[in-house]
């Protein structure tokens, strides 16, 4: 509204502290607005990124409009330190729409009034241009890649464009608070990293990867994910991107805790993560830290990270507790030997337990042996041992046993 950023530059007089000797990223502002005045916004946009000031949507606030455009132009400023400042709860709202004239009332108006007005909308709009161009420090990036723009003046009125899965948060280059703690398999986790790495300096996918839709590996050597070495608690893993292929594209990932390193090309993109190709043995110095969220699927939405309680309405899926049916159970060891029988399925599905989906298939074999198939959110195991799952259209579900190497498959 007008009047927004003369308050502001009050409030900031006595409530912001500045640089404290190494940035200003004590100095934040909680963001809740449907957007508003333009001209206003931009002024409060440009005095964050000009003063140094981060910002937030926090849990449960919703950020449109212009009030997203001053949400990019987080940042925290110092004599030696600048880095992006700008950070949203999985469980906030952040949408982008073109900016628009809005015309105080329905009635008939001079084409003058409407030249100026026009001329305004344009400085605006202009503005708010120069706004996203800034460079992000320490990169070539801009504080509003040119997708993100395309996408904001694509979508029109309350059609938005929303931050709402990991791909999105990643590529736009904007921290999310309020995560899960990740429980995917280390396999996993270097599989993500190495592809997001690349994608995110390029743009959004067509169709998010999906671990869970690998080509079924049977041996080592055709896995994409191949551990080449475990040293002091760093497991460093060979991972083959997907864009493979006529060119080389791949990376070297060390997966220590939750922490992630790793170096790789992407010869489809001409892009680098960290200083390009490697191997363990120059691992060191021509490996980067990845990002956390890097590890994330990065077509999994905030709502399945828990932004949003569930709620049980008619059309979801009903849950399922100790049925039992029969199935067929069949388990392919990598060195080709099969065994496939029928066998007896007690499932509990479709359980939400903390805002995650758990599901558990206890298969008991005819030779009494059983074996338990589990999810729990996007952690899947067989036999308590971490698992990849994958797609194959003969059976209900498949997983690899990252340990054993074999894959077991059931269809009911």
């Amino acid at each position: 509204m007008p009047g927004d950023f003369s308050r502001l530059v009050e409030i900031a007089a006595t409530e912001f502290l500045g640089v404290d000797g190494e940035s200003s990223a004590r100095d934040t502002i909680c963001l809740n607005s449907p957007g508003g005045n333009v001209s206003e916004g931009v002024k409060l946009a440009e005095f964050f990124y000009k003063n140094g000031v981060g910002t937030v949507i926090d849990e449960g606030a919703e950020c449109y409009s212009m009030c997203a455009i001053m949400f990019m132009m987080g940042i925290a400023q110092g004599s030696e330190v600048t880095f992006v400042n700008r950070k949203l709860h999985i469980a906030g709202k952040l949408g982008f729409h073109r900016p628009f004239l809005a015309l105080e009332e329905e009635s008939l108006i001079s084409t003058k009034a409407l030249a100026v007005a026009h001329d305004v909308a344009l400085e605006d709009m202009s503005k708010i241009m120069l706004l996203a161009n800034n460079l992000v420090p320490w990169s070539n990036s801009t504080m509003m890649r040119p997708d993100l723009i395309q996408e904001m003046l694509r979508h029109i009125g309350n059609d938005l464009f929303y931050i709402d899965t990991v791909e999105k948060a990643g590529r736009f280059e904007i921290e999310l608070i309020g995560l899960p703690e990740q429980s995917t398999s280390p396999e996993e986790r270097a599989y993500y990293a190495c592809e997001n790495s690349f994608h995110w300096q390029v743009g959004l996918m067509n169709e998010p990867v999906d671990v869970r839709k690998f080509t079924k590996p049977v041996t080592q050597d055709e896995s994409v994910v191949k551990l080449l070495k475990t040293s002091d608690g760093t497991r460093y893993y060979s991972v083959t991107s997907s864009d493979a292929g006529y060119s080389e594209a791949g990376c070297v990932i060390a997966v220590t805790g939750e922490r992630l390193q790793g170096c790789g090309y992407n010869g489809m993109y001409n892009v680098l993560l960290g200083q390009g190709a490697c191997t363990v043995a120059d691992f060191e110095e021509r490996s980067w830290g990845i990002n956390q969220l890097a590890s994330y699927r990065p077509g999994l939405t905030f709502e399945e990270l828990g932004g949003v309680a569930h709620s049980p309405d008619t059309s979801s899926p009903q849950s399922v507790i100790g049925a039992k049916v029969p199935a067929t159970c069949a388990i392919f060891g990598q060195t080709g030997e099969t065994e496939i029988e029928p066998c007896e399925a007690t499932l509990t599905v479709n359980v939400i337990i903390n805002n995650r989906r758990s599901d558990r298939y206890e298969f008991l074999w005819p030779t009494g042996n059983k074996t338990i198939l589990a999810r729990d959110g996007e952690l899947f195991t067989i036999n308590g041992k971490p698992s990849i799952p994958y797609n194959d259209d003969r059976y209900t579900l498949c997983a690899l046993n990252s340990e054993t190497r074999n894959r077991f498959c059931f269809k009911l």
